[in-house]
């Protein structure tokens, strides 16, 4: 099974930051899921694939979705202070 996230930005200097805030999770991930983030202009894109149950993908998707949504809000924040 495999999903794919698009998150459009609105700049590609956030879209690197926030692909590579997440990096760390994709490396961590259990041997049977592989994600996988790259960025293009300014959107990141995060492929996931899961060799487990429906149930696993769903929380594995779930799980970086609330890292990237922390990381983003951390990113505005930091760009709103510069």
């Amino acid at each position: 099974m495999k999903a794919t996230i698009n998150i459009k930005t609105g700049s590609p200097r956030i879209a690197r930051s926030l692909a590579n805030s997440i990096e760390p999770d994709n490396l961590s991930a259990p041997p049977s899921v592989e994600i996988r983030t790259r960025t293009k202009r300014d959107i990141v894109i995060s492929s996931v694939v899961c060799r487990e149950s429906l149930e696993t993908l769903i929380a594995t998707v779930d799980d970086l979705l609330v890292c990237m949504d922390a990381a983003y809000k951390t990113l505005d924040v930091i760009e709103d202070e510069e």
